[in-house]
């Protein structure tokens, strides 16, 4: 296979012009070099400067909903993820819209960066107001969205929590730290012992791959780690993203034994590249989400199908001769 053209929009998008298309795969390729510019990688590569061809590939999949925040009742994490996107740490952050009864009517999910909304305000300024103005009922002004020339990933029109959503938010959601911790995770440890380091949480914490309690950072870590110790060259799939993967529906039952799994409606990206979804009653049903069971109990927070939405991102790899040489843990990060 050719070197790839260009990096393609995420979700395989179509609403940027021929122009903005070529300016996002400059984006995207800054991504890589600042990444690289980290340490030297020389299994982790640019798909635009090195052909990829079909070989082996890696899927990392977890749930929605933060493994950082599962202590307490289920009633309590539920309730706390709910009213915090900060907390919501796994490249993908939901919003719920209630009504007058505080009945949950409709969870929208998003996996969608703020690069990207940031290269379309830059590219196609009436676009993306476009789309904040479809997301969240009213137009924002450019200084909503950028202060000082730098682009607000919590801008207010995307901070709540309890209406309307855009796109990722909170400090870790981003496409430079997917980039970088699949970089990174190419290197393989050993500990004090000379023991080489497999385990998930274990490799997380030695190589200094994001947070060991996070669901994300240790499946990317791993997946990646086991491709570069078969000597492999690795890049993350095109187009370069985090998807969401559906939701399990076991378990729901709806009061006029409707399907619950035609209640979710992808909005964004294709049908491999989904980026944006919502799980609603249709409108001419005469209830809402809080009339569904799941195993019993009726839906009161969006964090309970959180638990049940996936996320993924995608590896591939090219067999190589590189044979890779572990590195000792890094030293453990001050607070």
């Amino acid at each position: 296979m050719p070197i790839l053209d260009r990096f393609s929009p995420p979700g395989n998008l179509e609403e940027l012009t021929e122009e903005g298309r070529s300016a996002w795969n400059h984006v995207v390729r800054g991504l890589f070099e600042r990444a690289e510019r980290i340490l030297d990688f020389p299994q982790f590569v640019d798909p635009t400067k090195t052909d990829m061809p079909a070989g082996p590939g890696a899927v990392a999949q977890w749930a929605a909903f933060p493994a950082t925040q599962r202590k307490g009742t289920d009633q309590q994490r539920w309730d706390r993820v709910d009213n915090d996107r900060g907390l919501q740490d796994e490249y993908c952050e939901w919003s719920v819209q209630r009504d007058g009864g505080r009945n949950v009517v409709k969870v929208t999910f998003t996996t969608e960066m703020p690069e990207y909304y940031d290269h379309l305000l830059t590219v196609d300024e009436d676009r993306a107001l476009d789309l904040f103005e479809a997301f969240t009922g009213s137009r924002p002004s450019v200084s909503d969205l950028r202060a000082d020339d730098e682009y607000i990933p919590a801008n207010p029109p995307n901070s709540a929590h309890d209406g309307p959503i855009v796109h990722l938010s909170q400090g870790s959601n981003n496409l430079f730290a997917a980039i970088a911790l699949a970089a990174q995770a190419t290197i393989l440890r050993h500990d004090a012992n000379g023991d080489p380091v497999t385990d998930q949480e274990q490799l997380v914490e030695c190589g200094g791959l994001g947070k060991k309690t996070r669901s994300s950072d240790p499946q990317i870590a791993a997946k990646v780690n086991a491709l570069a110790a078969e000597g492999h060259e690795i890049t993350l799939a095109d187009p370069v993203g985090l998807y969401l993967t559906g939701i399990m529906t076991n378990g729901m039952k709806t009061p006029d034994g409707a399907n619950p799994a035609t209640f979710w409606t992808p909005e964004r990206g294709d049908e491999q590249h989904l980026l944006r979804a919502h799980f609603a009653v249709p409108e001419d049903k005469p209830y809402t989400l809080t009339q569904v069971t799941i195993n019993g109990q009726p839906i009161r927070f969006g964090a309970q199908l959180a638990d049940r939405v996936g996320v993924r991102i995608e590896a591939i790899a090219k067999p190589a001769n590189h044979e890779p040489h572990s590195q000792p843990c890094v030293p453990p990060r001050t607070p």
